[in-house]
């Protein structure tokens, strides 16, 4: 356990002195009149300011796990095959959480990704 939290430590240590160097950076670009490129914040990393929008696709680190786990999940606790319609229902249910109006396309997406998973019929998907 210590040593997880050392290592923890060293790399907090590490992402502070890269924040310093991309700042440093960033000074040297704005004075020669560039604009310095957007650097996407981590996971439950530095607050936004008042006004600032997180950029597109930055994780706010409330999500508990990728929608492909979240499939897996539940195509595994049934066992059995499953339409795209009922395990985007059994991903909302498990907790994922998202604002995505076409998840079911998005599932569809992903399970065709996904090695571990067989298409048995037009939309029936189980796991292998």
């Amino acid at each position: 356990m210590q040593n997880l939290t050392q290592a923890r430590e060293e790399l907090i240590a590490q992402r502070a002195a890269l924040d310093e160097q991309l700042a440093a950076l960033d000074t040297a670009l704005s004075a020669m009149g560039r604009r310095p490129m957007p650097v996407r914040p981590a996971a439950g990393g530095p607050a936004l300011r008042a006004g600032e929008r997180r950029p597109r696709g930055v994780a706010t680190g409330r999500r508990s796990g990728s929608l492909k786990e979240h499939i897996a999940r539940v195509l595994s606790a049934t066992g059995g095959p499953m339409a795209v319609k009922d395990i985007t229902e059994g991903v909302r249910r498990g907790g994922y959480e998202t604002r995505n109006k076409t998840l079911a396309k998005s599932v569809g997406i992903a399970l065709t990704q996904m090695p571990e998973v067989d298409k048995v019929g037009r939309g029936l998907f189980r796991l292998k």
